[in-house]
């Protein structure tokens, strides 16, 4: 019996000892109770899964950036991610386990027009503070104080566009091609109505889907429309299809376009066939303020031979937003909306960064160029 209860005894120290070394694990985790969730939700399978996978990896950058310098008031920051697909009903799913289940303390959203302007409802009527990365379109951040974007709108940037082409480039007779979805409707609606203020004559104008590949048709009638400028409202895949095709066509006219062309795949895919396209973006890595510099580094360093974008830009930015927001006000719901909505002069990879009484960012439209397969800066507007 003596022996039986040594062995025993011996059994519950181990068994103690092994039960005190998971704790101390789990405690040093960033999944511990003592940790601060924040949810990132977008595309992580699907056709926009590339963008997603740099907006996901740029909020954990941010995060782990500021656990190395002891977290948000001594706690920890735990990056919960959802992928949406690209689709609404699956982000709407993404943002309710977030806010239900994960009970996370605010939001990125890392995600398009489509599927943020189906879940901000949810966000505004749940009280949960969001930070909308880079969807465009006007409707998203309308209905409460809990949402913030830190990307200008997209009649922001189609009339942006629209005073650059009219008004530096002199061009007057303009084609525009957009892709059939929320973003492309919105930006190209603003562009058209503002470039006829400016007097410009919008000559065609045709839709598109993205996975599209043959542009065939739609071309064949913009060059009959003799524009001497196309503006093209999409996605870097389609962008670089529209841009091949258009000169092997034939077709003599600038090339323009939106921030969906922000990516090392335009130049790519598009190859020579890009030169001195011509497109409004939010941010640029040869930028040479600090923050940019150092973010540019940190991305090097973290994730090698990726080069950081306007996407992986937007989703640091609304990030830090989020996390610089979280040390002045905590993770109370309602102090942190606040808080955010307060943020001015944010010194962001992508400006400098304040809110208006919209919860719409306020900062420059820039525009980039290609040369010899390089993107170059060409000028910011504030508009």
């Amino acid at each position: 019996m003596k022996k039986r209860s040594f062995f025993l005894a011996g059994l519950l120290g181990i068994s103690l000892f092994v039960t005190g070394c998971a704790s101390d694990k789990s405690s040093g985790s960033t999944k511990s109770k003592d940790s601060i969730k924040l949810g990132w939700v977008g595309p992580l399978t699907g056709p926009t899964s590339t963008d997603g996978t740099l907006s996901r990896n740029a909020a954990q950058l941010a995060i782990e950036q500021i656990n190395k310098e002891g977290g948000v008031n001594g706690k920890k920051v735990e990056l919960v991610t959802e992928d949406d697909q690209g689709k609404p009903e699956e982000a709407l799913k993404a943002v309710q386990k977030l806010i239900n289940s994960d009970k996370v303390a605010g939001i990125v959203g890392g995600g398009y027009s489509g599927p943020m302007k189906t879940v901000t409802p949810k966000v505004q009527s749940a009280k949960v503070p969001m930070v909308v990365a880079y969807a465009v379109h006007p409707d998203i951040t309308k209905g409460g104080d809990y949402v913030n974007r830190v990307i200008y709108t997209a009649d922001i940037q189609g009339k942006a566009m629209a005073d650059y082409a009219v008004n530096d480039l002199k061009k007057k007779n303009i084609a525009v091609l957009y892709v059939d979805i929320d973003y492309g409707i919105s930006i190209y609606s603003a562009f058209k109505d503002e470039a006829k203020k400016l007097g410009a004559n919008v000559v065609i104008e045709k839709p598109f889907k993205m996975g599209d590949k043959d542009f065939s048709s739609i071309l064949t009638a913009v060059k009959a429309s003799k524009p001497d400028a196309l503006y093209v409202v999409g996605y870097y895949n389609e962008a670089a299809g529209i841009v091949t095709q258009s000169k092997e066509l034939g077709i003599d006219a600038q090339f323009l376009g939106v921030d969906g062309f922000d990516s090392p795949k335009f130049l790519e895919l598009g190859k020579e066939n890009t030169q001195a396209a011509t497109f409004t973006t939010s941010f640029f890595a040869t930028d040479t303020r600090e923050v940019v510099q150092h973010f540019v580094k940190a991305w090097h360093e973290k994730y090698k031979d990726s080069e950081p974008d306007m996407l992986s830009s937007q989703s640091y930015d609304a990030t830090e937003v989020m996390l610089e927001a979280m040390k002045k006000a905590g993770t109370d719901r309602e102090k942190l909306a606040k808080a955010i909505s307060e943020t001015k002069d944010f010194e962001g990879t992508s400006g400098k960064i304040s809110f208006n009484a919209h919860h719409e960012v306020v900062k420059p439209v820039i525009f980039m160029t290609v040369k010899d397969g390089k993107f170059q800066y060409v000028k910011s507007l504030n508009y």
